[in-house]
């Protein structure tokens, strides 16, 4: 475990050098929460609610959907592409250490700060507009919540580890990465609540994991859904995590392989 310490370090403090590269995401992603919040509340208009969302529980669910973008969505998917593309993959291969244990520590760094930053822009932005904020009162939803959303990071990281390792087959990718990624924001809940959307889709996406990145974490946040209920769906959360890491190994070692019989 302290050589994944050190790499966690290492990459927390690379990442706070990286000044200019952080501030720009930071702003891209405090520009999406504004946008968001503008759009809802021009839908709310003068209605005391819009969906069985009030408006200080739809402002919060935007809120909400801010901090777990910053921490279920980011990963290591793309320099996983890049390394297997330019070979510099081998040199993880040869190393005494877990390469998808190596890569969590980098990007429990990453998280640390984006996860860091979004609680800072959420409180300006509730500061600044008005309308209320809702909280809530009970400890267990926040440990809920809390629950829900490692999980939900740990199922993005291995179902974007699933995705970049079919780059050991094909050196494009990136093309069903990026497609991958774009998707998965949408079907999470990242942009709306799911249940704007028609009944059946909403059952086709409750067949997957998605709803439970995003969407479930947030409503558990706005105590829509009774513990009992929760703690059976964070049940449901887990075996999608057991199944999504089996996956990602399974790939992988298939994937390394092929690169070993290629590179031979």
């Amino acid at each position: 475990m302290k050589k994944y310490r050190i790499a966690y370090s290492i990459a927390l403090q690379e990442t706070l050098q990286r000044r200019s590269t952080l501030l720009m995401d930071r702003l891209g992603g405090f520009a999406i929460v504004v946008s968001l919040y503008s759009f809802w509340n021009a839908l709310l208009g003068d209605k005391p609610s819009f969906l069985g969302y009030t408006r200080p529980e739809m402002l919060t669910y935007v809120l909400v959907i801010n901090v777990l973008r910053s921490f279920v969505f980011t990963g290591r998917g793309w320099q996983l592409v890049g390394e297997i593309s330019s070979g510099r993959i081998s040199s993880y291969l040869v190393r005494p250490l877990s390469y998808h244990g190596y890569a969590l520590a980098l990007d429990l760094a990453q998280k640390t700060v984006h996860a860091a930053s979004s609680l800072f822009e959420v409180s300006l932005l509730a500061w600044l507009v008005s309308g209320g904020v809702f909280l809530p009162r009970d400890p267990a939803t926040w440990i809920l919540f809390s629950c829900a959303a490692v999980l939900s990071s740990l199922i993005f990281f291995f179902l974007e580890m699933l995705v970049s390792s079919l780059a050991f087959w094909t050196s494009e990718s990136g093309g069903p990465l990026f497609c991958f990624e774009l998707f998965l924001q949408f079907a999470a809940g990242a942009f709306f609540p799911l249940d704007v959307l028609p009944e059946n889709i909403r059952r086709l996406l409750s067949a997957t994991p998605f709803p439970y990145m995003v969407f479930f974490p947030a409503r558990v946040f706005l105590e829509k859904v009774p513990h009992a209920e929760a703690l059976r769906l964070l049940g449901v959360e887990a075996a999608w995590l057991c199944v999504v890491i089996l996956a990602a190994l399974a790939l992988w070692r298939q994937g390394v392989k092929s690169y070993a019989a290629e590179g031979g």
